[in-house]
């Protein structure tokens, strides 16, 4: 018997022709986390086969981009990434402001702004590899003066403005850094444009009947693997059992810099972590559960069988696992996925294509786009439900 309506699956399908990956309004653009996916994705799969107060679990959370979009739209989310800056920027998307702390730190980035501006010689640098002067010089300043705002939210929201202004100078740009003049003029555009796309994601959770003073106690959001989270205190604590699970898994073979800025020649810096203020403490392949080797390989789907395996330890024996995942050799990975899946404990559900959605990803920031229309640059929807 099918699962699902035709009409639904349509939905899901309409969506995954979106090419947007951050919109205009929300808190999407706070920071273009690596290999993020359109929100609207994310909201067919959430309006579709959840219910406002459902609980709904990312185990890939990533940036949050499900979280984000599940709040607005009125759900309870638990997002879990051993990604410590992905943790972050999560917890910054989804944390309400009010007028005085977005006054303090509009207050932050004028005294930074006059200051540098005058003199830098102040300034102790941060001195990270491949990060130019000007950016160094400038944001290790800029820090130096969030240190005095009084509030956690405060300083985080401060140090996602410093880290949006890093990328637009520097991830993947070929061209020269901006001067420090430039960098002290973007900054006060870019904290506007956060505190716009804030303030619309609150509007988003309020017209969903959930006020700004409860939008974080309907999220968890943990730094750590998804493995062993149905043992968790702070998940257990919640009761929930859910119905939905939505992610997108690293793909499987596909070389992706989850922990890097990548600025001329592809020099790569770890500056994100230090002006978040988070440990990277590994590498590449912790990020990807595995490298492109055969042993990173069989790592990867290892993985994928452990996490999905508490994932169904944890959610509703009628949910569902909704997951958008791509591969560099689809006909050689996506069955090994599908397998993995089933050691885990699931099944493919009934009422879509075999081999589940598939999409060709415009726009997409990897290696691959420079082969053109390869695996890596296409994904593939998988709905799955519990067996038995």
């Amino acid at each position: 018997m099918n699962l699902f309506r035709e009409a639904d699956i349509e939905a899901v399908r309409a969506s995954l022709a979106s090419s947007k990956y951050a919109t205009g309004t929300s808190t999407h653009g706070f920071y273009h986390y690596p290999a993020r996916f359109s929100p609207e994705i994310a909201r067919a799969v959430i309006e579709t086969f959840s219910a406002p107060n459902d609980w709904i679990l990312d185990p890939f959370m990533g940036g949050g981009t499900t979280v984000v979009e599940g709040l607005a739209l009125g759900r309870r989310m638990i997002g879990i990434d051993i990604n410590a800056l992905g943790h972050f920027v999560a917890e910054v998307r989804t944390t309400p402001l009010s007028d005085s702390d977005k006054r303090a730190i509009r207050v932050w980035a004028t005294r930074s702004v006059d200051s540098l501006l005058k003199d830098t010689a102040w300034v102790q640098r941060l001195e990270l590899a491949n990060l130019p002067k000007s950016v160094d010089t400038f944001v290790s300043g800029a820090l130096a003066f969030a240190e005095e705002l009084r509030f956690p939210r405060r300083l985080s929201f401060a140090r996602c403005a410093l880290l949006r202004l890093g990328q637009w100078a520097l991830d993947c740009r070929d061209f020269v850094a901006p001067r420090l003049a430039r960098l002290a003029e973007k900054l006060p555009e870019l904290i506007e444009e956060m505190f716009y796309g804030l303030d619309d994601f609150v509007g988003s959770c309020r017209a969903a009947g959930v006020p700004a003073n409860k939008i974080t106690s309907r999220r968890l959001l943990r730094h750590r693997s998804s493995v062993g989270i149905e043992k968790d205190a702070a998940f257990l604590a919640t009761d929930a059992s859910p119905r939905l699970v939505f992610t997108s898994p690293p793909y499987a073979g596909v070389h992706v810099l989850y922990h890097r800025w990548q600025y001329r020649g592809r020099k790569e810096t770890a500056a994100p972590y230090r002006i978040a203020n988070v440990l990277d403490g590994a590498g590449g392949s912790f990020y990807t559960a595995g490298s492109r080797t055969p042993t990173g390989l069989k790592n990867y789907f290892a993985t994928i069988t452990n996490v999905f395996g508490s994932v169904r330890a944890t959610m509703d024996r009628r949910g569902i696992v909704v997951q958008l995942v791509g591969f560099a050799r689809a006909s050689e990975q996506l069955p090994m996925y599908l397998d993995a899946m089933t050691q885990a404990g699931f099944v493919e559900a009934a009422g879509i294509p075999d081999g589940g959605l598939h999409r060709r990803v415009p726009n997409r920031k990897w290696y691959a786009k420079l082969k053109g229309a390869v695996d890596a640059s296409s994904e593939v929807l998988l709905i799955h439900r519990p067996q038995g």
